[in-house]
């Protein structure tokens, strides 16, 4: 349980800074080279471990890092030149704040846990798992997320015996969190385990043209990495007789068959998905009336695609209208609120099953209601 001093200073977080901060050193997984499990153009996987203190070193946060998807096998090419798709340029160490922060006034419930976060460099959420080398255009192409997510998870259990573990993520991540909730949780079968998926509710809809171009290239994605074998397969049993397994690679449709506790941080207007999925030809409040109307009912959208996700007895969530895209890792963690509560708070409450003053589930009134933004 938490105490009523530890809620308190929760909320006096929003203005402070970290003043320190121990990095996280890489750990490059060589020895996937020899299981396939590599990013896209073959090199090592690997992720930033920061070794937890006290009661903290048998308590593990595993983050799966973000940077969107490479849509089709041109895209996939320019990644892999990129520190989204290759090893070679990862810094050897890497600092976090937010919810990943080591510092205990920024962060006093979680500052001294065990951190675990996995580099992303296969551009399908950690889900993709293509046997043969693809050659595009003269460039070898290595579809295998869904590999180093198991040789990561792998390595990870090496390290301590694990009693509580919480899976997070944010934005790409934060989907992989979604898709990966229940496969992870198998893998630690003594520990507690909680997941917390930041920004990663990609809604399946149309543009401002009524076109449904977010479900043309999650499809693509799905296919051209064959990821069927690395979503819930769950979902996957279900809807493979439809032709439908791509649906799993979306929120709304997995997120029924999930069995563990999980937590949705998401702005209902996230501006990832108003850019990208809605199209929207503007910068929000600096739009005509008839944009404004597209992003009103965006926000309604999200909030149907969410209805299951928002009636589940083990769900916790914080859907603020604020305009922007993942907060866990910055200062929207601790300065957004919904209903008297902050992100941070909301969550521990949920975590703590209502410690707290709030109720673990919150969602905010419409764009632009929030004064706190």
């Amino acid at each position: 349980m938490m105490s009523t001093k530890v809620l308190t200073s929760l909320v006096v977080l929003c203005c402070l800074s970290a003043v320190w901060a121990m990095p996280g050193d890489l750990v490059l997984m060589k020895d996937g080279i020899s299981m396939g499990a590599v990013c896209l153009d073959g090199t090592p996987p690997g992720y930033y471990f920061r070794p937890g203190s006290g009661s903290g070193r048998s308590k593990l946060i595993m983050h799966m890092e973000g940077g969107g998807w490479c849509y089709n096998e041109d895209d996939c090419v320019g990644r892999s030149k990129t520190n989204l798709g290759s090893s070679k340029n990862w810094g050897p160490t890497a600092s976090f704040n937010g919810f990943l922060s080591d510092d205990p006034q920024l962060n006093p419930l979680f500052y001294n846990w065990t951190l675990v976060f996995l580099k992303y460099c296969d551009g399908a959420s950690f889900a993709g798992n293509v046997d043969k080398v693809v050659n595009w255009k003269d460039t070898d192409l290595h579809f295998r997320g869904f590999r180093i997510l198991d040789l990561a998870v792998e390595s990870v259990k090496s390290i301590a015996n694990f009693s509580e573990v919480i899976l997070t993520g944010c934005s790409a991540g934060g989907l992989a969190t979604y898709i990966h909730t229940d496969y992870v949780a198998s893998k630690f079968p003594g520990a507690t385990f909680h997941a917390i998926a930041d920004a990663g509710y990609f809604i399946d809809a149309n543009n401002v043209n009524g076109e449904p171009l977010i479900r043309k290239e999650y499809q693509y994605v799905f296919k051209m990495q064959n990821c069927a074998g690395g979503v819930n397969q769950d979902c996957v049993k279900d809807l493979s007789p439809k032709g439908e397994e791509w649906k799993c690679f979306f929120p709304q449709y997995t997120e029924p068959y999930i069995k563990n506790k999980l937590f949705g941080l998401n702005s209902q207007y996230d501006t990832w998905q108003l850019g990208n999925i809605l199209q929207l030809p503007c910068n929000p409040p600096k739009c005509t009336p008839d944009q404004m109307k597209l992003l009103e009912n965006f926000g309604k959208e999200f909030l149907e695609a969410a209805a299951d996700f928002i009636a589940g007895d083990s769900r916790g969530f914080f859907f603020d209208s604020c305009l922007h895209h993942c907060q866990s890792l910055g200062g929207e963690w601790t300065n957004i609120m919904v209903n008297g509560q902050r992100a941070n708070e909301t969550f521990a409450t949920w975590y703590y099953e209502g410690s707290g003053s709030g109720s673990g589930r919150e969602v905010d009134c419409a764009y632009p209601c929030n004064h706190s933004c």
